[in-house]
């Protein structure tokens, strides 16, 4: 088949779903990094598709007093309507015959590390769906971080995009002075960097620990809610 036929096909099923942003990622040029970061599982998957779902921004920006029921509500609608789309973008692919493997939107490796089996950001920010920002959230030039995303690793040909040309955090650290545990350090994204660099994530698990018990759920989006663009 085309592989340029097949990534429209694929865009137009996303989009026929909800998705509200649509991209394929290579990673030729940082295999070794991907594999020093999560292992061999995926040495052969060697394109992800990248989908986002947008939030209401209102949702968002009512998390900068604090955490709200109504994000809690559509954080789970989101994450559902991602998970939906990655299963049927993955049976899509296998039916033309390809290798898949959908990364749930919100799932955690376990407790010791406070990460997903794949970086969804690195993804969408490869995709050219926008940066990865000082508060280690995608940043996208409409809606900033208010949106979810999931990804889908497969070894389809798909014709790649290009990565978001530039980071447009510049000298802004309202991500970083909005941080109640003070977990961002304020610091660009770079590939070859550690998670770590950018993020106390320690700071930030024990933070939504005491959030978890005064209101039930681990809930913080303070930064989310202080970044200006797509504000």
């Amino acid at each position: 088949m085309d592989e340029t036929l097949l990534k429209e096909e694929l865009g137009q099923l996303v989009y026929r779903l909800g998705g509200d942003l649509f991209g394929i990622a290579s990673f030729d040029d940082v295999a070794d990094k991907i594999a020093e970061e999560y292992g061999d599982t995926y040495h052969d998957l060697d394109r992800a598709v990248s989908v986002a779902v947008f939030f209401p921004k209102a949702v968002i920006n009512e998390l900068a007093q604090g955490p709200t029921h109504t994000y809690l509500n559509y954080y789970d609608a989101i994450n559902t309507r991602l998970d939906d789309i990655a299963l049927r973008m993955s049976n899509f692919l296998q039916k033309k015959g390809y290798k898949t493997f959908p990364i749930p939107a919100s799932q955690r490796v376990n407790e010791s590390k406070l990460a997903g089996i794949f970086s969804h950001r690195l993804a969408a920010h490869r995709a050219g769906l926008g940066w990865i920002g000082k508060s280690c959230s995608l940043i996208h030039p409409e809606v900033g971080p208010r949106l979810r995303l999931v990804t889908v690793l497969t070894n389809a040909p798909l014709p790649p995009d290009k990565p978001f040309p530039e980071n447009k955090c510049g000298a802004c650290t309202l991500c970083q002075d909005a941080c109640p545990p003070k977990a961002i350090k304020g610091i660009h994204h770079r590939v070859e960097d550690p998670l770590e660099v950018r993020l106390d994530a320690q700071a930030c698990h024990d933070y939504l620990a005491k959030v978890r018990h005064s209101f039930g759920k681990r809930i913080c989006g303070r930064c989310l809610a202080a970044c200006p663009w797509g504000k």
